[in-house]
């Protein structure tokens, strides 16, 4: 049995950086094999993920410096809600915010960490009750937790 060495080297970067990281390494020959390269990208929007390594605004030459490279670079990102009840849970929240804050979202819908905040509220929340119903305490976090654990249910992200 043969074993191969190779060095993993992992970025959470925001994609300009990334890129320019990556057509660094292309320039080095670290796209070769021997390296392997590990992004984290929790906040790209679907579009920018689709050709993460092309700028319309750069050369031929250095697009395909970066397309090369990309190819030892892994990507690991959220997975994104789809579906009707995710957008009709972001167009509501979209709606709210410009209400109650004036505040308008750029994107198509709202990142992925509002639902995932709503639905850790809502897990809260029910084991909250459970435990008030049981005769438990708002104070006792272990039993809150511990009813926490170990649960299925729907939320808002999936």
């Amino acid at each position: 049995m043969s074993y191969h060495s190779a060095t993993f080297l992992t970025t959470s970067y925001d994609p300009d950086s990334v890129r320019e990281i990556m057509i660094k390494a292309h320039e080095l020959s670290f796209d070769n094999g021997e390296y392997v390269f590990f992004n984290i990208d929790l906040f790209s929007s679907d579009a920018s993920m689709r050709r993460p390594w092309y700028r319309a605004n750069d050369t031929a030459r250095r697009n395909a410096a970066a397309r090369a490279a990309y190819e030892s670079l892994l990507t690991v990102t959220l997975r994104k809600p789809t579906g009707s009840e995710y957008r009709n849970f972001s167009d509501a929240v979209k709606d709210r915010a410009v209400r109650m804050y004036n505040f308008t979202y750029q994107e198509p819908e709202v990142n992925s960490f509002v639902g995932a905040f709503y639905d850790a509220v809502i897990l809260y929340a029910l084991a909250l009750n459970e435990t008030l119903e049981a005769g438990g305490s708002v104070k006792d976090g272990l039993n809150i937790t511990n009813r926490m654990w170990n649960r299925t249910f729907t939320g808002q992200a999936g």
